[in-house]
């Protein structure tokens, strides 16, 4: 008995989470969490293009000395 009407419960939550009537939190969401990805990826080839810029200098330095 108390498993189905916590179920109900849960369900109505996620129901109205879903529909609110300030429209958008699931949309806020997504589009926070998207940008937060985007940015994530760009902070991420930034590090690895620096990596490797100095991997090719240290590179082209011990190439002098062959």
């Amino acid at each position: 008995m108390k498993l189905k009407s916590l179920l109900k419960k849960f369900r109505s939550k996620i129901k109205d989470f879903i529909f609110d009537e300030y429209g958008g939190n699931l949309i806020e969401y997504a589009l926070l969490v998207g940008f937060a990805l985007f940015v994530f990826f760009i902070i991420i080839g930034v590090v690895t293009s620096m990596l490797d810029w100095t991997v090719g200098l240290s590179n082209d330095f011990f190439d002098i000395f062959k």
